[in-house]
């Protein structure tokens, strides 16, 4: 039982704390060292996608590690519980951010810059952060809906 309760700590740990190490220190490090504004956005996104990857990894094993938990402590799965939709909903962030913006977002990246393109660029990256930030919010929510029950 402490093993499934680690990984669930340690999911949420990874899974958050990439989002936060991502958002304060990579991307603004690369747009600040990286002169290149193509280039840039190309590392940016790699570690997006890279970090969608692991986040929805971390899900998989968080609600996995949680259902079993519940079922042993409590008999039963509560598959409904609001920390299974919370860890739902970040797995529908990421997977809207890693399936729709972030392929327009590439498309964009190589067209010919226009005002439209730029618009767009820019609205799809508004969708990017925000779809980052919903997830961050959820995360931290979750972590301490997490730390309570186990508690």
């Amino acid at each position: 039982m402490t093993l499934l309760k680690f990984f669930l700590l340690f999911a949420l740990a990874i899974w958050v704390g990439g989002i936060i190490f991502f958002t304060a220190v990579e991307a603004p490090s690369i747009l600040n060292l990286v002169a290149d504004r193509q280039l840039g956005g190309a590392i940016i996104s790699q570690s997006l996608w890279k970090l969608h990857w692991i986040g929805l990894a971390c899900g998989v094993v968080y609600l996995v590690a949680s259902l079993w938990l519940a079922q042993l402590t409590e008999g039963a799965a509560k598959a409904w519980r609001p920390s299974h939709l919370l860890a739902l909903l970040m797995i529908g962030f990421t997977l809207v951010s890693q399936r729709a913006v972030l392929p327009a977002i590439t498309l964009l990246r190589v067209a010919t810059p226009t005002p439209a393109v730029q618009a767009q660029f820019q609205r799809l990256h508004s969708w990017s952060v925000g779809l980052e930030g919903g997830t961050l919010l959820c995360g931290v929510v979750l972590l301490f809906l997490t730390a309570r029950r186990l508690n």
